[in-house]
């Protein structure tokens, strides 16, 4: 069973322990991450994401981010990791866009 985990709107390098925190809570199973509410992420924020979806590939298991917020789309683009994410693989996907509320 896939499990969701809302993403905090402020993703800076304070928050970063408490992410990689709730993401070893979450290890073993397949995980969404909703990135809809991020306003503000920093580059720690999104080295705990890459490593955690290497640990998600790893064992097996898909970590997926969707909804990802206009800012969260930038930041990964400005830091280079959208288009060839490390967590980008079969069982990992990447936002491309925001996808609509239904």
């Amino acid at each position: 069973m896939t499990r969701d985990f809302i993403l905090p709107d402020r993703l800076d390098s304070s928050a970063a322990p408490a992410l990689l925190a709730a993401l070893r809570d979450r290890i073993g199973k397949p995980l969404v991450l909703d990135a809809g509410r991020v306003e503000v992420i920093g580059a720690l924020a999104f080295g705990v994401l890459v490593a955690a979806g290497r640990q998600w590939e790893a064992d097996g298991h898909s970590l997926t981010i969707r909804r990802a917020s206009d800012r969260f789309t930038a930041a990964s683009r400005a830091l280079g990791l959208c288009s060839d994410a490390p967590w980008r693989g079969a069982s990992i996907s990447c936002p491309e866009k925001k996808e609509q509320a239904e």
